[in-house]
């Protein structure tokens, strides 16, 4: 089934809601909590409308045919760069949607026209984002100390840059 990088709409609040409050999905993560409400899940959603409109994001749900599978986008990072991020609900973990994504991302920004490089992140215990990255092209370039709103502090990562285009 075809896969889809939409806005998610208020009608998917739920189906959001339910796939953000996983826990092993919340601890891959940096920003999102666990656990999450309702609340939280609207107010995440209204903040990446509000930073898309400023320029500095891009978020979208990846959708298989109606059904939300993941969650994915682009922001600009604490040093003014871009970085991806994606998250896959965990039903659907081991059928290579986070390479799917992440390509689709990449294809996003270079598609408007972002020459720059591109950043990633990954918790080190998480080494199948690494994998994702690298399948893409990216390259490890540090060690990080990366902050996890789930697991209630700071975790050691690896950042990943995919150098500029011609």
């Amino acid at each position: 089934m075809a896969l889809e990088l939409k806005p998610i709409p208020d009608e998917d609040l739920q189906v959001f809601h339910d796939m953000m409050r996983e826990p092993d999905l919340s601890r891959n993560t940096g920003s999102i909590p666990y656990p999450i409400d309702l609340d939280w899940a609207q107010e995440r959603l209204d903040m990446y409308r509000r930073e898309e409109v400023k320029g500095t994001r891009a978020d979208r749900g990846l959708y298989e045919g109606n059904v939300l599978v993941g969650n994915a986008g682009w922001f600009v990072n604490e040093r003014g760069n871009r970085e991806i991020g994606y998250a896959i609900h965990k039903d659907h973990w081991g059928r290579g949607l986070g390479t799917k994504v992440a390509a689709m991302l990449v294809t996003m920004l270079r598609d408007d026209g972002y020459t720059g490089p591109i950043y990633a992140q990954h918790f080190k215990d998480n080494p199948a984002s690494g994998r994702v990255l690298e399948k893409l092209g990216f390259s490890r370039v540090g060690s990080v100390e990366s902050i996890s709103a789930a697991r209630g502090g700071s975790a050691p990562g690896w950042a990943y840059r995919l150098d500029e285009t011609d």
